[in-house]
């Protein structure tokens, strides 16, 4: 078979021709474009990555040249191409991949709490585009990823002060915060209270 790519995109009519399948000006604007509408009438593989692709995969700096088609996805695993993380077109669902990639982001801020917030590590380990990342955990969990963070340092910090020998100090060091006045920030702005208000009113419960 043949494939066919864009010289100079699409803005120039020549083609070329490589082995393999008809990469067609139709299928190059549905990748372009994220086409969610094209997903399962045809899959694209991408060279270098060795991954295979749905058409509304949001992935950037493509280039036709570098873009093989393949009608099913079993024909691109025959091939020895991999799923791709981000859209998983192994998935039957495309929601459920979305969930998938929202609670493997929270699986991560709940193992790394305590380390610094940093989205772009974060995305790097999930192999997924920042902005994909954070738009599709808003969407899926209701709140930032970096509100996410704080709620779960918060958690944490709850623990803590309901032991009444830890410092406050101590306490904002072992929920990741390098200062005690930058946890009473984030702990007030999640929970309206102070950590040490926090503490009296729990302590006064146990009273109750």
């Amino acid at each position: 078979m043949l494939t066919i790519f864009f010289s100079h995109g699409l803005a120039n009519a020549n083609l070329f021709v490589k082995r393999g399948v008809v990469l067609t000006k139709e299928q190059w604007l549905a990748i372009k474009n994220n086409d969610k509408a094209y997903d399962g009438k045809f899959y694209y593989a991408l060279k270098r990555s060795k991954k295979v692709c749905r058409p509304s995969c949001r992935k950037t700096s493509l280039r036709p040249e570098r873009v093989i088609i393949f009608d099913t996805l079993q024909e691109a695993l025959d091939r020895g191409y991999q799923p791709c993380s981000r859209c998983r077109p192994d998935k039957e669902v495309w929601e459920g991949a979305r969930i998938e990639l929202a609670n493997a982001a929270e699986r991560l801020v709940r193992e790394n709490y305590r380390q610094k917030f940093s989205l772009p590590a974060l995305a790097g380990e999930l192999y997924v585009d920042k902005s994909y990342l954070l738009r599709t955990f808003k969407e899926i969990k209701g709140y930032t990823l970096l509100e996410f963070h704080n709620i779960v340092r918060t958690e944490k910090a709850k623990e803590m002060l309901q032991r009444p020998e830890l410092p406050i100090a101590f306490i904002a060091s072992e929920a990741g915060y390098v200062s005690a006045s930058h946890f009473t920030q984030v702990f007030r702005k999640v929970t309206g209270q102070t950590p040490s208000q926090y503490r009296a009113a729990y302590l006064r419960s146990l009273d109750e």
